[in-house]
């Protein structure tokens, strides 16, 4: 099996986590076969809903000389219901589609981890900063 570790690093620290959902991905060939390489990167990539579907937007794959890989939009594969509860939720209470990670499931498809998610503010993330520099400091052993 393949070990695919493609994940939203900065997603954790500027968003509080509300649903997760898990989406498939409509990907041509060579884009598959970077991805399974490790060759793509979400970081600042974020989801939208356009005419009743869901897009992944900002993702990066590694250029190959031959293909264009700067799509713009890739398409996620949802149940109708679930796009119809993400895009009243996003409309209701205003909330972020944030991809977080991408993984090969057992039956071998790319699967995307996605959540609705709200921003934080600049007091919750000092507060976490905070809070690992004390676990930081102590886990130090001082002589």
């Amino acid at each position: 099996m393949l070990n695919v570790n493609i994940t939203n690093q900065k997603a954790f620290y500027n968003f509080v986590f509300i649903e997760k959902y898990i989406a498939g991905l409509k990907l041509l060939g060579h884009e598959v076969k970077y991805i399974k390489n490790n060759k793509a990167n979400l970081n600042n990539s974020f989801c939208k809903i356009l005419k009743k579907e869901i897009f992944l937007f900002n993702f990066y794959i590694k250029q190959l000389s031959t293909y264009s890989t700067n799509r713009k939009r890739i398409l996620l594969l949802l149940k109708k219901k679930e796009i119809r509860n993400i895009s009243e939720a996003v409309k209701k209470f205003s909330l972020n589609i944030i991809p977080e990670k991408i993984f090969i499931n057992k039956k071998g498809l790319i699967k995307l981890v996605i959540h609705l998610a709200k921003s934080k503010n600049k007091y919750d993330k000092r507060e976490l900063i905070k809070k690992k520099e004390v676990e930081i400091l102590s886990k130090r052993k001082f002589f």
